[in-house]
């Protein structure tokens, strides 16, 4: 299992797509979309923001509490996700904030 990483120019802003992929299996476990925010008419998002787009964890289904080593949600994938996401926000687009969109 790998972290991907893929930046890209959209909507003349800057994108990070962030993946845990399995080449070998051709399996996706999770994907983050993170936005550095470039104009907004949202005054929460002016300044040194980045965005949080998207944020998924594929798989089974398994409960909130429940553990299941077989199974990819719940094995910190997201956490993991997100910590690289804020890495990049602080260190790479110097944000002093940062909003979550995704639900």
């Amino acid at each position: 299992i790998e972290l991907i990483r893929r930046d890209y120019v959209a909507n003349n802003g800057w994108e990070t797509f962030l993946s845990y992929e399995d080449p070998e299996q051709d399996i996706l476990i999770g994907l983050l979309r993170l936005r550095k925010c470039t104009d907004s008419f949202r005054p929460e998002l002016k300044g040194k923001v980045s965005i949080i787009r998207e944020l998924h964890v594929y798989g089974s289904v398994v409960p909130v509490r429940a553990r299941d080593p077989t199974k990819f949600q719940h094995q910190g994938f997201g956490m993991l996700l997100m910590e690289e996401a804020e890495r990049i926000a602080i260190e790479e687009h110097k944000s002093t904030k940062m909003a979550v969109i995704s639900g």
